[in-house]
């Protein structure tokens, strides 16, 4: 484990797909049972879970904002590469997901009534558990929904972070041939409907309780070894399996991912954009309008991932490796300017 005067020291893959269980067993598990959990009430009473590794002597901490359906423990590997670096790791598991609070009488149902309320929820995580730990230098790094819960609350609250990374960001939803105007006004008249005829929120179509799906064809990631153990995890922890969506997300998501795209203009931080080329998830044309209004000043990258699918820190070993190549190439830049 290093820790050195750099102020964002480089980070190094753990190992191969290939010996995942191995790893998982001699490495991963011991290490996250090493992980200090908590649980923080929110502003309307849920428990919202965390999960952080301190590293003495750390002047370094990274941030992670997971993705929808996501569990911390999900991003293991990831932490464990971030500790090796020398630095601190924080995850919370957001409201709806994980083994946070749930809202609806059925736990499996993707729902939430306003971004802004996740939003809520990380603040208070950065303010009463992050802060007071006394790390120097802070870096945000999300992943798709995690990403515009982070973008929106480093547009609109006071923080202490020096960089964001956005790993295959929810800026928009993949429409694949259907234009985003009319899937989007489709996908409100849902809602609308749904809030006519009754207070339960629906699924919207297509979406049901949870499902373990196979690996072919799948649209997350090309690593069969990686999907494997993910699938395995949410055996072992059936408390924090999340269904699809509901209409009351959908309605909530479209309007916080346009309010990312008007207020993108006034951006202030460091970021780095880590695409995946062959997302069909989030939509990389949202993505690209973002960047492309982003101010002209800032230390700004982008750097497409070309064969990736959406999950790009469960993918391939060769795409992993590119993402933390490119995030090791932004963070040094950043330790040039800190």
């Amino acid at each position: 484990m290093s820790n050195t005067l750099t102020a964002f020291p480089p980070i190094t893959p753990l190992g191969r797909s290939a010996s995942l269980p191995t790893d998982w067993q001699t490495r991963l598990k011991p290490f996250w049972h090493t992980m200090q959990c908590g649980v923080l009430t929110s502003a309307d009473a849920l428990p919202l879970h965390y999960y952080q590794f301190r590293v003495p002597g750390a002047h370094q901490a990274i941030v992670l904002s997971s993705g929808r359906v996501e569990m911390a423990i999900k991003y293991a590997e990831l932490c464990y590469e971030l500790v090796q670096a020398g630095y601190s790791v924080f995850l919370l598991d957001h409201r709806g997901q994980g083994l946070s609070g749930r809202e609806l009488a059925n736990p499996e149902k993707g729902y939430v009534s306003d971004f802004s309320l996740y939003q809520q929820d990380f603040a208070q995580f950065i303010d009463h558990i992050v802060q007071p730990t006394g790390h120097k230098y802070h870096i945000a790094l999300g992943h798709s929904m995690g990403c515009a819960i982070l973008a929106g609350y480093l547009q609109h609250y006071t923080h202490p972070f020096s960089g964001a990374i956005f790993a295959s960001p929810m800026f928009g939803i993949y429409t694949g041939l259907v234009p985003a105007s009319i899937a989007e006004a489709i996908a409100l008249a849902f809602g609308v409907l749904n809030r006519r005829i009754c207070q339960t929120p629906w699924y919207f179509p297509g979406q049901s309780n949870y499902q373990e799906k196979a690996f072919a064809n799948n649209p997350l990631t090309s690593c069969e070894e990686r999907y494997t153990w993910l699938h395995q995890l949410f055996r072992d922890e059936p408390q924090a399996r999340l269904g699809g969506v509901t209409t009351h997300w959908v309605q909530a998501a479209i309007v916080a991912m346009r309010r990312l795209q008007i207020d993108v203009t006034t951006w202030q931080l460091p970021v780095l954009l880590l695409q995946a080329g062959a997302d069909k998830v989030v939509s990389n044309h949202a993505q690209n309008l973002w960047f492309q209004q982003l101010p002209a000043e800032l230390l700004r990258q982008k750097v497409t991932l070309q064969d990736a699918r959406h999950e790009i820190f469960m993918e391939n070993d060769q795409i992993r490796q590119q993402a933390l190549q490119a995030i090791n190439v932004f963070l040094a830049q950043l330790s040039a300017t800190t």
